[in-house]
Protein backbone atom coordinates (compact mmCIF):
# COMPACT_ATOMS: atom_id res chain seq x y z
CA UNK A 1 0.00 0.00 0.00
CA UNK A 2 1.40 3.28 -0.94
CA UNK A 3 1.54 5.97 1.75
CA UNK A 4 2.08 9.67 1.65
CA UNK A 5 3.88 11.18 4.51
CA UNK A 6 3.32 14.18 6.31
CA UNK A 7 5.90 16.12 8.27
CA UNK A 8 4.49 15.31 11.32
CA UNK A 9 4.57 11.01 10.37
CA UNK A 10 8.24 11.95 9.15
CA UNK A 11 9.55 13.34 12.18
CA UNK A 12 8.02 10.33 13.76
CA UNK A 13 9.81 7.77 11.87
CA UNK A 14 13.41 9.96 12.54
CA UNK A 15 11.94 9.36 16.54
CA UNK A 16 10.90 5.18 15.71
CA UNK A 17 10.48 3.71 12.80
CA UNK A 18 7.98 1.49 14.84
CA UNK A 19 5.97 4.17 15.35
CA UNK A 20 5.56 5.65 12.11
CA UNK A 21 4.91 2.12 11.10
CA UNK A 22 1.69 1.65 13.62
CA UNK A 23 0.61 5.53 12.77
CA UNK A 24 0.28 4.64 9.07
CA UNK A 25 -0.98 0.88 9.41
CA UNK A 26 -2.69 0.77 13.10
CA UNK A 27 -3.45 4.19 14.22
CA UNK A 28 -5.83 2.09 16.30
CA UNK A 29 -3.12 1.34 18.91
CA UNK A 30 -2.30 4.87 19.69
CA UNK A 31 -3.45 5.93 23.07
CA UNK A 32 -6.01 8.76 23.26
CA UNK A 33 -4.32 12.50 23.24
CA UNK A 34 -4.37 13.59 26.87
CA UNK A 35 -5.66 16.72 28.17
CA UNK A 36 -2.12 18.23 28.43
CA UNK A 37 -1.46 17.25 24.99
CA UNK A 38 -4.59 18.60 23.70
CA UNK A 39 -3.58 22.16 26.02
CA UNK A 40 -0.61 21.85 24.04
CA UNK A 41 -1.77 21.83 20.87
CA UNK A 42 -4.53 24.26 21.63
CA UNK A 43 -2.04 26.47 22.45
CA UNK A 44 0.06 26.00 19.82
CA UNK A 45 -2.83 26.54 16.95
CA UNK A 46 -3.54 30.22 18.68
CA UNK A 47 0.48 30.80 18.60
CA UNK A 48 0.20 30.37 14.85
CA UNK A 49 -2.37 32.44 14.18
CA UNK A 50 -0.96 34.82 16.49
CA UNK A 51 2.71 34.76 14.46
CA UNK A 52 0.54 35.17 11.23
CA UNK A 53 -0.97 38.75 11.78
CA UNK A 54 3.34 39.50 11.99
CA UNK A 55 2.65 39.28 8.35
CA UNK A 56 -0.14 40.89 7.48
CA UNK A 57 -1.97 40.55 4.56
CA UNK A 58 -1.18 37.06 3.45
CA UNK A 59 -3.45 34.37 1.89
CA UNK A 60 -4.38 31.29 4.09
CA UNK A 61 -4.69 28.15 2.78
CA UNK A 62 -7.84 26.65 4.26
CA UNK A 63 -8.18 23.55 3.15
CA UNK A 64 -8.44 20.79 5.71
CA UNK A 65 -5.52 17.81 5.87
CA UNK A 66 -8.03 15.47 4.08
CA UNK A 67 -8.21 17.76 1.31
CA UNK A 68 -4.70 17.98 0.27
CA UNK A 69 -5.13 18.05 -3.28
CA UNK A 70 -7.29 21.15 -2.86
CA UNK A 71 -4.46 22.75 -0.49
CA UNK A 72 -1.91 22.30 -3.13
CA UNK A 73 -3.80 23.83 -5.64
CA UNK A 74 -4.92 26.68 -3.26
CA UNK A 75 -1.12 27.16 -2.66
CA UNK A 76 0.17 27.44 -6.43
CA UNK A 77 -3.21 29.86 -7.11
CA UNK A 78 -1.73 32.03 -4.17
CA UNK A 79 1.86 32.14 -5.50
CA UNK A 80 0.59 33.02 -9.29
CA UNK A 81 -1.63 35.75 -8.06
CA UNK A 82 1.66 37.56 -6.06
CA UNK A 83 1.08 36.93 -2.45
CA UNK A 84 4.26 38.20 -0.65
CA UNK A 85 3.15 36.19 2.62
CA UNK A 86 0.89 32.50 2.53
CA UNK A 87 -0.14 30.96 5.67
CA UNK A 88 -0.17 27.02 5.93
CA UNK A 89 1.20 26.90 1.89
CA UNK A 90 1.10 23.19 1.18
CA UNK A 91 3.99 21.13 -0.74
CA UNK A 92 4.15 17.91 -1.83
CA UNK A 93 7.77 15.90 -2.68
CA UNK A 94 8.44 12.38 -3.01
CA UNK A 95 5.00 11.31 -1.36
CA UNK A 96 5.70 13.87 1.29
CA UNK A 97 2.98 17.05 2.22
CA UNK A 98 3.93 19.57 4.27
CA UNK A 99 2.19 22.27 5.41
CA UNK A 100 4.25 25.88 6.10
CA UNK A 101 3.64 27.90 8.81
CA UNK A 102 4.56 31.28 6.97
CA UNK A 103 5.97 31.69 4.12
CA UNK A 104 7.26 35.46 2.37
CA UNK A 105 9.19 37.17 0.22
CA UNK A 106 9.98 40.71 -0.50
CA UNK A 107 8.24 41.14 -3.84
CA UNK A 108 6.98 38.91 -6.54
CA UNK A 109 10.54 37.97 -8.11
CA UNK A 110 11.91 37.22 -4.74
CA UNK A 111 12.95 33.91 -3.23
CA UNK A 112 10.78 32.92 -0.49
CA UNK A 113 11.50 32.36 2.94
CA UNK A 114 10.11 29.68 5.28
CA UNK A 115 9.07 30.37 9.00
CA UNK A 116 8.01 27.91 11.30
CA UNK A 117 6.51 28.83 14.40
CA UNK A 118 7.10 26.96 17.45
CA UNK A 119 5.46 27.80 20.88
CA UNK A 120 8.39 26.84 23.10
CA UNK A 121 10.64 29.49 24.39
CA UNK A 122 13.75 28.78 22.47
CA UNK A 123 15.02 26.62 19.70
CA UNK A 124 15.48 22.84 20.03
CA UNK A 125 17.54 20.23 18.17
CA UNK A 126 13.96 18.62 17.00
CA UNK A 127 13.16 21.26 15.24
CA UNK A 128 16.00 21.59 13.18
CA UNK A 129 14.76 18.11 11.25
CA UNK A 130 10.84 19.71 11.39
CA UNK A 131 12.30 22.82 9.23
CA UNK A 132 14.31 20.81 7.53
CA UNK A 133 11.95 18.49 6.01
CA UNK A 134 9.72 21.68 4.76
CA UNK A 135 12.78 23.01 2.91
CA UNK A 136 13.94 20.13 1.32
CA UNK A 137 10.13 19.52 -0.07
CA UNK A 138 9.77 22.89 -0.88
CA UNK A 139 12.74 23.29 -3.04
CA UNK A 140 11.46 19.50 -4.54
CA UNK A 141 8.56 20.67 -5.60
CA UNK A 142 10.39 23.66 -7.28
CA UNK A 143 9.64 26.67 -5.19
CA UNK A 144 12.61 28.83 -4.63
CA UNK A 145 13.51 29.00 -1.08
CA UNK A 146 16.59 30.91 0.12
CA UNK A 147 16.29 30.39 4.01
CA UNK A 148 14.77 29.24 6.54
CA UNK A 149 13.76 30.15 10.65
CA UNK A 150 12.28 28.88 13.34
CA UNK A 151 9.65 31.40 15.09
CA UNK A 152 9.71 31.11 19.17
CA UNK A 153 8.36 32.70 22.19
CA UNK A 154 10.24 35.72 23.97
CA UNK A 155 9.37 34.72 27.79
CA UNK A 156 10.71 37.88 28.43
CA UNK A 157 7.35 40.00 26.86
CA UNK A 158 5.01 41.82 29.18
CA UNK A 159 1.94 42.14 28.44
CA UNK A 160 0.57 44.68 26.96
CA UNK A 161 3.23 44.92 24.45
CA UNK A 162 3.75 41.93 22.46
CA UNK A 163 5.93 43.77 19.98
CA UNK A 164 8.88 41.41 20.96
CA UNK A 165 6.33 38.67 21.42
CA UNK A 166 8.87 35.91 19.11
CA UNK A 167 12.09 35.77 18.38
CA UNK A 168 13.56 34.39 15.17
CA UNK A 169 16.41 32.54 14.69
CA UNK A 170 17.53 31.42 10.81
CA UNK A 171 18.83 27.84 10.87
CA UNK A 172 19.23 27.83 7.02
CA UNK A 173 22.63 26.63 7.50
CA UNK A 174 21.76 23.51 9.99
CA UNK A 175 18.71 22.24 7.84
CA UNK A 176 21.09 22.08 5.00
CA UNK A 177 23.19 19.74 6.32
CA UNK A 178 20.47 17.58 7.54
CA UNK A 179 18.72 18.03 4.25
CA UNK A 180 21.69 15.43 3.07
CA UNK A 181 20.28 12.48 4.71
CA UNK A 182 16.47 12.63 4.08
CA UNK A 183 16.80 11.07 0.31
CA UNK A 184 18.37 8.29 2.05
CA UNK A 185 16.34 7.68 5.10
CA UNK A 186 13.05 8.54 3.11
CA UNK A 187 13.71 5.37 0.84
CA UNK A 188 14.55 3.32 4.47
CA UNK A 189 10.65 4.66 5.49
CA UNK A 190 9.48 3.40 2.27
CA UNK A 191 11.13 -0.03 2.30
CA UNK A 192 9.68 0.12 6.29
CA UNK A 193 6.21 0.97 5.30
CA UNK A 194 5.43 -1.40 2.16
CA UNK A 195 6.41 -4.55 4.37
CA UNK A 196 3.82 -6.68 5.55
CA UNK A 197 5.34 -7.12 9.39
CA UNK A 198 6.05 -4.33 12.13
CA UNK A 199 9.22 -3.62 12.44
CA UNK A 200 11.24 -4.84 15.53
CA UNK A 201 12.25 -2.24 17.69
CA UNK A 202 13.08 -2.49 21.44
CA UNK A 203 11.93 0.19 23.61
CA UNK A 204 14.24 2.75 24.66
CA UNK A 205 14.13 5.85 25.24
CA UNK A 206 13.16 7.24 22.09
CA UNK A 207 9.88 6.22 23.61
CA UNK A 208 9.69 9.60 25.00
CA UNK A 209 12.79 11.49 23.83
CA UNK A 210 12.24 13.95 22.24
CA UNK A 211 8.04 13.75 22.32
CA UNK A 212 6.02 10.96 24.60
CA UNK A 213 5.22 8.68 21.27
CA UNK A 214 1.29 8.10 21.18
CA UNK A 215 2.25 4.04 20.93
CA UNK A 216 3.96 3.21 24.30
CA UNK A 217 0.98 1.67 26.24
CA UNK A 218 0.79 -0.80 23.20
CA UNK A 219 4.50 -1.72 22.89
CA UNK A 220 5.47 -1.51 26.47
CA UNK A 221 2.31 -3.84 27.03
CA UNK A 222 4.17 -6.93 25.96
CA UNK A 223 7.35 -6.72 27.80
CA UNK A 224 6.63 -8.10 30.91
CA UNK A 225 7.58 -5.21 32.99
CA UNK A 226 6.47 -4.96 36.41
CA UNK A 227 3.94 -2.21 38.02
CA UNK A 228 6.50 -0.87 39.89
CA UNK A 229 10.04 -1.41 38.36
CA UNK A 230 13.25 0.40 37.66
CA UNK A 231 11.47 2.70 35.86
CA UNK A 232 10.13 3.94 39.04
CA UNK A 233 13.05 4.69 41.07
CA UNK A 234 12.49 8.26 42.02
CA UNK A 235 15.23 10.88 40.52
CA UNK A 236 17.04 8.17 38.87
CA UNK A 237 18.30 9.72 35.43
CA UNK A 238 16.45 8.19 32.28
CA UNK A 239 20.23 7.02 31.44
CA UNK A 240 20.89 4.97 34.48
CA UNK A 241 17.34 3.40 33.98
CA UNK A 242 17.73 1.92 30.29
CA UNK A 243 21.32 1.18 31.34
CA UNK A 244 19.87 -0.89 34.56
CA UNK A 245 17.04 -2.08 31.64
CA UNK A 246 19.44 -3.48 29.06
CA UNK A 247 21.19 -5.03 31.64
CA UNK A 248 17.93 -7.28 32.61
CA UNK A 249 18.05 -5.74 35.83
CA UNK A 250 14.30 -4.37 35.68
CA UNK A 251 12.54 -5.95 38.90
CA UNK A 252 13.50 -4.35 41.89
CA UNK A 253 14.60 -7.68 43.33
CA UNK A 254 17.65 -7.85 40.84
CA UNK A 255 18.89 -3.95 42.08
CA UNK A 256 21.14 -3.53 44.83
CA UNK A 257 20.08 -0.57 47.22
CA UNK A 258 23.68 0.06 48.23
CA UNK A 259 24.34 1.41 44.02
CA UNK A 260 21.60 4.37 45.10
CA UNK A 261 20.98 7.58 46.86
CA UNK A 262 18.65 7.74 50.20
CA UNK A 263 15.74 7.97 49.30
CA UNK A 264 16.00 5.71 46.21
CA UNK A 265 17.47 2.53 48.24
CA UNK A 266 14.67 3.23 50.52
CA UNK A 267 12.30 2.88 47.85
CA UNK A 268 13.81 -0.23 46.51
CA UNK A 269 13.87 -2.02 49.64
CA UNK A 270 10.54 -1.47 51.03
CA UNK A 271 9.04 -1.87 47.45
CA UNK A 272 10.50 -5.27 47.96
CA UNK A 273 9.82 -6.17 51.81
CA UNK A 274 6.35 -4.99 51.40
CA UNK A 275 6.58 -3.02 54.46
CA UNK A 276 6.02 1.04 55.35
CA UNK A 277 9.12 2.98 56.64
CA UNK A 278 8.67 5.37 59.09
CA UNK A 279 11.25 7.26 60.84
CA UNK A 280 8.90 8.50 63.98
CA UNK A 281 11.61 10.48 65.95
CA UNK A 282 13.00 12.22 62.27
CA UNK A 283 8.88 13.03 61.93
CA UNK A 284 8.61 14.97 65.39
CA UNK A 285 11.60 17.07 64.67
CA UNK A 286 10.77 17.92 61.71
CA UNK A 287 6.91 19.25 62.47
CA UNK A 288 7.92 20.51 66.13
CA UNK A 289 8.28 23.98 64.98
CA UNK A 290 4.90 24.06 63.08
CA UNK A 291 2.04 26.24 64.97
CA UNK A 292 -1.66 26.52 65.07
CA UNK A 293 -3.51 28.21 63.39
CA UNK A 294 -2.57 26.19 60.63
CA UNK A 295 -3.87 27.34 57.20
CA UNK A 296 -3.32 24.01 54.53
CA UNK A 297 -3.31 25.92 50.99
CA UNK A 298 -3.28 24.82 47.58
CA UNK A 299 -3.59 27.21 44.28
CA UNK A 300 -4.77 26.33 40.70
CA UNK A 301 -2.87 28.07 38.44
CA UNK A 302 -2.92 28.53 34.22
CA UNK A 303 0.05 29.58 32.28
CA UNK A 304 -0.66 31.64 28.62
CA UNK A 305 1.89 31.21 25.92
CA UNK A 306 0.47 34.35 24.55
CA UNK A 307 0.02 36.91 27.96
CA UNK A 308 -3.13 38.55 28.70
CA UNK A 309 -2.98 40.84 31.46
CA UNK A 310 -1.47 44.00 32.28
CA UNK A 311 2.24 42.76 33.48
CA UNK A 312 2.12 39.02 32.55
CA UNK A 313 4.79 37.51 30.59
CA UNK A 314 4.23 34.22 28.44
CA UNK A 315 3.61 31.16 30.56
CA UNK A 316 4.05 32.69 33.86
CA UNK A 317 1.60 30.74 36.40
CA UNK A 318 -1.93 32.78 36.64
CA UNK A 319 -3.91 31.88 40.08
CA UNK A 320 -7.66 31.69 39.18
CA UNK A 321 -8.11 29.52 42.22
CA UNK A 322 -7.63 28.56 45.70
CA UNK A 323 -8.38 26.10 48.54
CA UNK A 324 -7.65 26.88 52.31
CA UNK A 325 -8.72 24.39 55.19
CA UNK A 326 -7.70 25.96 58.60
CA UNK A 327 -7.77 24.45 61.96
CA UNK A 328 -7.10 26.75 64.52
CA UNK A 329 -6.09 24.69 67.18
CA UNK A 330 -5.18 20.73 67.52
CA UNK A 331 -8.93 19.32 67.79
CA UNK A 332 -10.32 22.32 66.58
CA UNK A 333 -13.38 21.82 63.90
CA UNK A 334 -12.05 22.13 60.59
CA UNK A 335 -12.70 25.71 58.93
CA UNK A 336 -12.79 26.06 55.06
CA UNK A 337 -12.81 29.22 52.73
CA UNK A 338 -11.72 29.40 49.19
CA UNK A 339 -11.82 31.17 45.99
CA UNK A 340 -12.77 30.87 42.17
CA UNK A 341 -12.80 33.36 39.34
CA UNK A 342 -15.60 33.03 37.39
CA UNK A 343 -15.26 35.75 34.87
CA UNK A 344 -12.93 35.57 31.83
CA UNK A 345 -10.75 38.63 33.18
CA UNK A 346 -7.47 39.10 35.24
CA UNK A 347 -7.89 37.02 38.10
CA UNK A 348 -4.69 38.29 40.35
CA UNK A 349 -6.03 40.98 42.35
CA UNK A 350 -9.63 39.73 43.52
CA UNK A 351 -7.65 36.21 44.49
CA UNK A 352 -4.85 38.26 46.58
CA UNK A 353 -7.76 40.44 48.26
CA UNK A 354 -9.19 36.97 49.21
CA UNK A 355 -6.41 35.36 50.26
CA UNK A 356 -5.49 38.48 52.86
CA UNK A 357 -8.88 38.46 54.32
CA UNK A 358 -9.04 34.81 53.96
CA UNK A 359 -5.63 33.12 55.34
CA UNK A 360 -5.08 33.57 59.21
CA UNK A 361 -2.34 35.88 59.74
CA UNK A 362 -0.39 33.84 62.06
CA UNK A 363 0.32 30.25 61.97
CA UNK A 364 2.23 27.58 60.00
CA UNK A 365 0.67 27.54 56.48
CA UNK A 366 0.83 24.38 54.74
CA UNK A 367 1.53 23.90 51.39
CA UNK A 368 2.35 20.33 50.07
CA UNK A 369 5.87 21.38 47.56
CA UNK A 370 5.49 24.78 48.65
CA UNK A 371 8.17 25.95 46.34
CA UNK A 372 5.30 26.50 43.97
CA UNK A 373 2.82 28.29 46.17
CA UNK A 374 5.48 30.45 47.13
CA UNK A 375 6.59 31.72 43.72
CA UNK A 376 3.00 32.32 43.13
CA UNK A 377 2.44 34.49 46.59
CA UNK A 378 5.69 36.52 45.38
CA UNK A 379 4.38 37.26 42.07
CA UNK A 380 1.07 38.77 43.64
CA UNK A 381 3.16 40.38 46.14
CA UNK A 382 5.43 41.57 43.54
CA UNK A 383 2.20 42.68 41.54
CA UNK A 384 0.04 44.39 43.57
CA UNK A 385 1.93 46.42 46.33
CA UNK A 386 -1.22 47.04 48.73
CA UNK A 387 -1.16 43.51 49.27
CA UNK A 388 2.35 42.60 49.44
CA UNK A 389 3.16 42.71 53.27
CA UNK A 390 0.30 40.39 54.17
CA UNK A 391 1.24 38.40 50.90
CA UNK A 392 4.70 38.14 52.07
CA UNK A 393 3.58 36.94 55.37
CA UNK A 394 2.09 34.15 53.77
CA UNK A 395 5.28 33.03 52.62
CA UNK A 396 6.96 33.52 55.63
CA UNK A 397 4.98 30.67 57.40
CA UNK A 398 5.35 28.43 54.53
CA UNK A 399 5.41 24.62 55.86
CA UNK A 400 6.10 21.25 53.66
CA UNK A 401 4.98 17.60 54.13
CA UNK A 402 6.42 17.12 51.04
CA UNK A 403 10.64 16.55 52.05
CA UNK A 404 8.96 15.07 54.93
CA UNK A 405 7.42 11.92 53.14
CA UNK A 406 10.28 12.24 51.05
CA UNK A 407 12.72 11.51 53.96
CA UNK A 408 11.21 9.74 56.26
CA UNK A 409 8.25 7.55 55.35
CA UNK A 410 7.55 5.44 52.82
CA UNK A 411 5.07 3.06 51.60
CA UNK A 412 5.32 0.15 48.26
CA UNK A 413 2.41 1.69 46.95
CA UNK A 414 3.60 4.90 46.37
CA UNK A 415 5.24 3.65 43.81
CA UNK A 416 8.48 5.51 43.36
CA UNK A 417 6.11 8.97 43.30
CA UNK A 418 5.91 11.33 46.34
CA UNK A 419 2.88 13.30 44.67
CA UNK A 420 -0.14 14.08 46.88
CA UNK A 421 -1.85 11.73 44.61
CA UNK A 422 0.57 8.74 45.65
CA UNK A 423 1.09 9.01 48.93
CA UNK A 424 -2.63 10.08 50.09
CA UNK A 425 -4.42 6.93 48.74
CA UNK A 426 -1.24 4.92 50.09
CA UNK A 427 -1.41 6.45 53.79
CA UNK A 428 -5.14 7.88 54.14
CA UNK A 429 -6.86 4.81 51.79
CA UNK A 430 -9.15 4.71 48.91
CA UNK A 431 -11.28 7.87 50.34
CA UNK A 432 -8.12 9.76 49.61
CA UNK A 433 -8.01 8.65 45.31
CA UNK A 434 -8.46 11.06 42.88
CA UNK A 435 -10.06 8.31 40.75
CA UNK A 436 -13.14 8.82 39.19
CA UNK A 437 -13.63 12.72 39.93
CA UNK A 438 -14.11 14.71 37.21
CA UNK A 439 -11.12 17.10 37.61
CA UNK A 440 -8.48 14.57 38.62
CA UNK A 441 -5.33 17.16 38.26
CA UNK A 442 -3.81 20.26 37.99
CA UNK A 443 -3.74 20.13 33.45
CA UNK A 444 -7.46 18.84 33.83
CA UNK A 445 -8.53 21.71 36.25
CA UNK A 446 -6.80 24.03 33.74
CA UNK A 447 -8.77 22.86 30.34
CA UNK A 448 -12.01 22.93 32.36
CA UNK A 449 -10.96 26.57 33.56
CA UNK A 450 -10.72 27.97 29.96
CA UNK A 451 -14.35 25.50 29.30
CA UNK A 452 -15.96 27.34 32.43
CA UNK A 453 -14.56 31.31 31.39
CA UNK A 454 -15.88 30.87 27.78
CA UNK A 455 -18.55 32.92 26.62
CA UNK A 456 -19.95 30.35 24.91
CA UNK A 457 -20.09 28.00 27.79
CA UNK A 458 -24.03 27.61 28.84
CA UNK A 459 -24.96 28.86 32.73
CA UNK A 460 -25.82 25.32 33.82
CA UNK A 461 -22.60 23.66 32.35
CA UNK A 462 -20.54 26.57 33.89
CA UNK A 463 -21.96 25.81 37.10
CA UNK A 464 -20.84 22.41 36.56
CA UNK A 465 -17.63 22.58 36.08
CA UNK A 466 -17.27 24.97 39.21
CA UNK A 467 -18.14 22.66 41.25
CA UNK A 468 -15.90 19.84 39.78
CA UNK A 469 -12.95 22.87 40.07
CA UNK A 470 -13.63 23.71 43.87
CA UNK A 471 -14.01 19.95 44.42
CA UNK A 472 -10.90 19.04 42.78
CA UNK A 473 -9.12 21.47 44.81
CA UNK A 474 -10.51 20.99 48.02
CA UNK A 475 -9.46 17.91 47.79
CA UNK A 476 -5.90 19.12 47.70
CA UNK A 477 -6.20 20.72 50.98
CA UNK A 478 -8.37 18.04 52.71
CA UNK A 479 -5.65 16.11 51.40
CA UNK A 480 -3.17 18.07 53.16
CA UNK A 481 -5.15 18.19 56.71
CA UNK A 482 -5.01 14.31 56.89
CA UNK A 483 -2.02 13.84 55.57
CA UNK A 484 -0.49 15.95 58.31
CA UNK A 485 -3.19 14.22 60.79
CA UNK A 486 -0.56 10.79 59.98
CA UNK A 487 2.44 12.29 60.46
CA UNK A 488 1.45 14.08 63.84
CA UNK A 489 -0.36 10.80 64.86
CA UNK A 490 2.85 8.97 63.82
CA UNK A 491 5.42 11.10 65.04
CA UNK A 492 5.92 8.75 68.03
CA UNK A 493 4.71 5.54 66.62
CA UNK A 494 7.17 2.48 65.16
CA UNK A 495 9.72 3.07 63.30
CA UNK A 496 9.07 -0.22 60.44
CA UNK A 497 5.73 -1.90 60.03
CA UNK A 498 4.86 -4.34 57.74
CA UNK A 499 2.51 -2.80 54.47
CA UNK A 500 -0.85 -2.32 55.58
CA UNK A 501 -0.01 -1.50 59.14
CA UNK A 502 -1.50 1.91 61.14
Amino acid sequence: MKVRLSKSKLILGLQCQKALYLASHRPDLADEVSDSQQLIFDQGHCVGVLAQSHYSGGILIDATYTESERALKQTQDAITSGALSIYEATFSHEDVLVKVDILKRNGASHAWEIIEVKSSTQVKAVHIPDAAVQLWVCRGAGLNVKSVSIMTINNQCTFPDLSNLFNLTDITKEADDFIVGIPTTMKAFKVMLASAKTPKIEIGKHCDDPYGCSFKTHCWSSCKIPAVSVFNIPRLSDEKKWAHYHDGKVDLKKLDPQDFNATQARMIEFTVSKKRFIDSKAISKAIKGWTYPMSFLDFETIGYAIPRYNGQRPYQQLPFQFSCHIRIGFDAELQHCEYLHMADTDPRESISRALVDLVPETGSVVAYNMGFESAVLKSLAEMFPKFKNRLLNIVNRLVDPLPIFRAHVYDPDFQGSFSIKNVAPALLGKSASYQGMAVGDGTEAQSVYLEMINPLTKPLDKEKLRLSLIEYCTKDTMGMVELVDWLQKNATAASVRKKGGV
